[in-house]
């Protein structure tokens, strides 16, 4: 395991496949699930195994989180603790219903724990595991899950990054995906797949540091977006860590975006491509601010704000860089795009690309500018608003 690029030839990388999650997705509940549509499952299904299959065409080796998660269940105490901690985050305020979806939950074939804990557990289901009813079991308006349903978990991204041979944790923003992280800490704590990595310590990280506001440029640097759902504390605790007391990087790079849901993570709209080629929304180029933190004397982090963003990626990578601008001749059709996640390129290879093939224009663009693109379906894992970078958590580039 090994993450020094966003790059380099993907050799192992983590997915998640999408589940009976989007199936518990409602109409009254959808923005506090962070959606704006319900995506199809059986279609999203079918676009994600293409997905798969297009990355292990490339020569990248798949595994699923689920897989993992079922594996090291096999340790009863793994699997109570894991059902433990989910329900720490719930908001299960009566002891016998939480001792009842435990009890519940244990007995279970452990892929079947790791199905419902994604997929939330409905009161229906709850009340005919007890002796007696609480207010939440007769109330009949409310949320109608005792264990909330986790669409958002094929978005691998973002509950983590691997920086160089170890992992950094995300803190999530949001009350709907504050679960997410914790199959990514288990797995990484207990399976033999991650028996060389430690999880980075950044304990107490504050809310709001999430994978796709995480951009590894080099060995020594991480760029990191000023975004929605990435918060200065949480950076500034980051580069405390990481420059100061861990002296892990020489600089962190900070791209402040505008805060807006259409451009919720760094990734939305910037990604890298090759050696010294990035992929840039234009809809925002007049509203971005790059900045850069090192280390200072005694273990202070020094800030400073660095010049345009071309300018600026040259002089901190000490390299001349390329920005490729997604419009071709229309911004109008650029953010039409890029709110299907035109920008949202995963590499596969320096200079090869994973993208949606409804975006033809970027997808034009890219291929203009001497950049392969393996082209996948997208329509129904979109409306979650993300795209092939937001799918994959790499584990291992060249």
């Amino acid at each position: 395991m090994n993450v020094t690029s966003e790059i380099g030839a993907l050799k192992k990388v983590l997915l998640y496949r999408p589940g009976m999650e989007l199936e518990h997705l409602l109409p009254a509940y959808m923005e506090d699930m962070l959606f704006d549509e319900i995506p199809w499952l059986e279609r999203a299904r079918e676009e994600h195994d293409a997905f798969a299959r297009a990355l292990t065409e490339a020569g990248t080796r798949v595994y699923y989180i689920q897989d993992l998660v079922a594996d090291i269940m096999a340790e009863r105490p793994i699997k109570e603790d894991l059902i433990r901690e989910h329900l720490e985050l719930s908001n299960i305020a009566d002891p016998d219903t939480r001792s009842a979806v435990f009890e519940y939950l244990l007995d279970l074939p452990d892929n079947k724990t790791t199905e419902l804990l994604t997929a939330g557990l409905h009161k229906r289901l709850v009340r005919d595991l007890k002796d007696h009813l609480s207010l939440s079991d007769l109330t009949p308006v409310g949320f109608p899950f005792y264990l909330p349903p986790l669409p958002s978990m094929y978005f691998m991204r973002d509950h983590g990054v691997m920086v160089g041979k170890d992992i950094l944790m995300s803190s999530m923003f949001s009350e709907a995906r504050k679960r997410e992280p914790l199959f990514l800490r288990k797995v990484v704590k207990h399976h033999p797949l991650f028996a060389d990595v430690e999880i980075i310590d950044t304990e107490p990280m504050p809310k709001g540091l999430e994978g796709g506001d995480v951009l590894v440029l080099s060995e020594d640097t991480l760029l990191v977006g000023l975004s929605q759902r990435t918060t200065e504390q949480a950076i500034e605790t980051l580069a405390l860590r990481l420059l100061g007391e861990q002296e892990r990087l020489k600089q962190i790079l900070v791209l402040q975006i505008p805060i807006q849901r259409a451009y919720m993570h760094l990734d939305t709209v910037f990604t890298m491509l090759d050696y010294d080629k990035f992929l840039f929304y234009p809809g925002i180029r007049d509203s971005v601010y790059l900045y850069r933190l090192t280390r200072g004397r005694s273990g202070r982090i020094h800030a400073e704000q660095l010049g345009d963003l071309k300018g600026g990626l040259t002089q901190a990578l000490e390299r001349p860089v390329q920005i490729i601008y997604t419009n071709g001749s229309s911004l109008h059709q650029a953010s039409r795009e890029q709110w299907n996640d035109s920008t949202n390129t995963l590499a596969v290879a320096p200079g090869k690309v994973v993208v949606y093939n409804r975006n033809t224009l970027a997808n034009k663009t890219l291929r203009s500018a001497g950049i392969e693109t393996i082209e996948i379906e997208g329509s129904e894992l979109v409306r979650g608003r993300g795209g092939p970078r937001c799918m994959s958590l790499p584990l291992e580039r060249e």
